[in-house]
């Protein structure tokens, strides 16, 4: 549990600069956010489909998939938030397996020559395929490789799918931190509005979310490697038979 809590300092040391910086700027901040989300609103259900267009592509091109969860919250609320998210996860998994599966398994392949971890986990998931998959996509691991390598590894599209689904537990988490964001924004520290209750359960659920994410992460990892050394030594014992 120690080295669990050491690995959330740095995290919180970032959320913490992130909150002074609020409190010199939250009012130009707060402008600007406004005049972007109402560009957005304005575009209707086209500002939707574009930020799905947006996160398709900029995943693919593995941007990190927190960016586009920070800013769904912002800009579109919890409940929209993260069913924009899961939508635009899944699409681009699904475009980032058949990538690797019909035009860039040899490239891939070619790739995970010089990173035998990364090789490990793929012969690993052939053995172990939906429960690997499934904590492969709870580790800290950006899910774009995680796609390209299980569509490259040739995983079955059920079950690559199914396993997806589990990337709603950080999509939750991402959008609830944004919209936590946009509130502080909006709403600054001292608010007599919202009193202090609502501050608590802001930042209360900030801090959980962010716990919650590097705990199960941690566990997830841990699983991983486990599974591939079972799978390796599974792999030893045939070869000397």
């Amino acid at each position: 549990m120690r080295r669990e809590l050491r690995s959330i300092v740095p995290l919180a040391v970032v959320v913490m600069l992130l909150i002074a910086a609020v409190v010199f700027i939250g009012h130009e901040a707060w402008l600007h956010l406004q005049a972007f989300q109402g560009w957005i609103a304005g575009l209707g259900p086209w500002g939707r489909l574009a930020f799905v267009g947006l996160f398709v592509v900029g995943t693919s091109l593995l941007v990190p998939e927190s960016v586009f969860g920070f800013a769904a919250g912002v800009l579109f609320g919890l409940a929209w938030g993260m069913a924009i998210m899961l939508f635009a996860n899944l699409l681009a998994a699904a475009i980032q397996y058949g990538l690797a599966r019909r035009i860039l398994h040899t490239p891939i392949q070619r790739w995970l020559e010089s990173r035998p971890l990364l090789r490990s986990i793929q012969r690993a998931v052939i053995g172990h395929e939906l429960r690997l998959q499934v904590l492969l996509r709870l580790t800290p691991l950006s899910p774009a490789p995680i796609s390209y390598l299980l569509g490259a590894a040739g995983v079955r599209f059920s079950g690559f799918m199914l396993a997806s689904l589990v990337l709603m537990s950080h999509v939750i988490v991402e959008v609830y931190l944004g919209h936590a964001g946009k509130q502080l924004v909006a709403h600054g520290f001292n608010n007599a509005e919202h009193g202090w209750q609502h501050a608590l359960l802001v930042y209360g659920g900030t801090a959980m979310g962010i716990l919650a994410i590097v705990l199960v992460s941690k566990i997830a990892h841990r699983a991983v490697l486990k599974a591939i050394a079972e799978s390796e030594a599974e792999k030893a014992d045939s070869g000397n038979i």
